[in-house]
């Protein structure tokens, strides 16, 4: 499938999609914020920051509900297969987030 630089994207649809989608998340999840651009390797890329509460954060469910998160955002969004972005996950949880005060995050 060819890739769709990211300038091409419809802005629109994709936070209708993605909007969509967080709606399927959970209760674990404080906030989802999302970025276009290009990866390391110049591919065009979706950027997720995903805010977490504190207990979803902890180390004996980190992975799991990151998983679980992943697995739904890329499901219900197919943002390679769609839109010919990659998608990447950034995860922090809500206390590590009040502690940084980071406005991409907020």
């Amino acid at each position: 499938m060819p890739i769709v630089p990211a300038r091409f994207v419809h802005h629109d649809q994709l936070a209708r999609d993605v909007a969509k989608a967080i709606d399927k998340l959970g209760r674990e999840v404080v906030r989802v914020n999302y970025g276009l651009g290009t990866d390391s390797t110049d591919e065009p890329s979706i950027f997720f920051r995903i805010v977490l509460t504190d207990s979803a954060s902890r180390e004996d469910k980190l992975a799991d509900v990151t998983g679980r998160i992943a697995s739904i955002l890329s499901r219900e969004i197919r943002p390679y297969e769609n839109w010919g972005i990659v998608p990447y996950f950034s995860f922090r949880s809500k206390s590590e987030q009040a502690e940084r005060n980071d406005p991409e995050w907020a």
